[in-house]
């Protein structure tokens, strides 16, 4: 058992249960929507998910030399491997993306890739009061699962648009559950955070009240709208997942210890897989 819990924080320090969360989200909106999504599609997501975490974590560990946690610590000792790892990695995403995407996924990929630049260096090299890096990395990641599968259709039904919407509050729940629990760890290394205008109370206070918000809303879309069998799988795992977030949240004290509670913030993104293997 101890064995398996080391390979899997190997796996959420190199933020691949991120990337794997990622794909499977896609491939459930993807199916809600009746979208075919090919490997090099998802290998384009995948990739892109993987470089952005990874250069953030590079230029974090770069910028910070005191960082403590493991996932810093960790790209701080092997980061010229991974820059080199990451150069590789953008030329065969480059390739693929202008030689195998939809011209539609291109343009909406290029509008993301520099929205993507600009948090970078408003979060690496200015520091602006004003800048909400959790909501601005929980729309940014909403685009880029949701919206690189909506592009591909001209028939967007109301649905797929409120998925859409409840997968943002979810992620954005994620970000802040995670800059609740990081409150004092981001202080003393002065990253920039919404810990530095925001105290914890107020940020968990919000926390809950977007809590209420999204389960409220998930609810309210498996029982009101006109749902196919497909609606109402996504209502289901997308509440699933926003529950389990809120176990998290309001009972810290079991997932405070060796940073269980990022593993499971980022594993529970894993659930959508169900429906890539459900046939029925």
């Amino acid at each position: 058992m101890k064995s398996v819990i080391t390979i899997y924080e190997k796996i959420s320090i190199l933020s691949l249960d991120v990337v794997a969360g990622a794909v499977c989200c896609s491939a459930m909106f993807a199916r809600q929507m009746h979208i075919k999504i090919f490997w090099y599609q998802y290998f384009v997501l995948a990739s892109s998910v993987w470089l952005i975490y990874t250069i953030d974590h590079l230029l974090d560990a770069v910028r910070n030399p005191t960082l403590i946690s493991p996932r810093h610590r960790f790209h701080k000792k092997y980061q010229k491997t991974l820059c080199i790892l990451s150069v590789l990695v953008c030329v065969i995403t480059t390739w693929l993306a202008f030689t195998k995407l939809p011209i539609a996924v291109i343009w909406f990929g290029m509008a993301l890739g520099a929205s993507m630049l600009v948090y970078l260096a408003l979060t690496h090299f200015f520091s602006f009061s004003f800048f909400f890096k959790e909501g601005w990395v929980a729309f940014l990641y909403t685009l880029g699962v949701w919206g690189s599968v909506a592009v591909q259709t001209s028939h967007i039904q109301q649905t797929h648009l409120f998925a859409g919407g409840i997968f943002g509050m979810i992620i954005l729940q994620q970000a802040m559950l995670l800059a609740w629990y990081e409150s004092e760890e981001d202080t003393q290394q002065e990253m920039l955070s919404l810990m530095q205008r925001q105290n914890a109370a107020h940020l968990h206070l919000f926390l809950k009240a977007l809590i209420i918000l999204a389960l409220g809303a998930t609810i309210g879309c498996l029982l009101l709208l006109n749902n196919t069998s497909l609606d109402q799988k996504v209502w289901l795992t997308l509440l699933i997942i926003a529950s389990l977030l809120s176990v998290i949240t309001f009972f810290s004290g079991l997932f405070r210890e060796a940073y269980s509670y990022r593993f499971l913030s980022d594993g529970i993104l894993l659930l959508p897989v169900w429906m890539i293997v459900d046939t029925f």
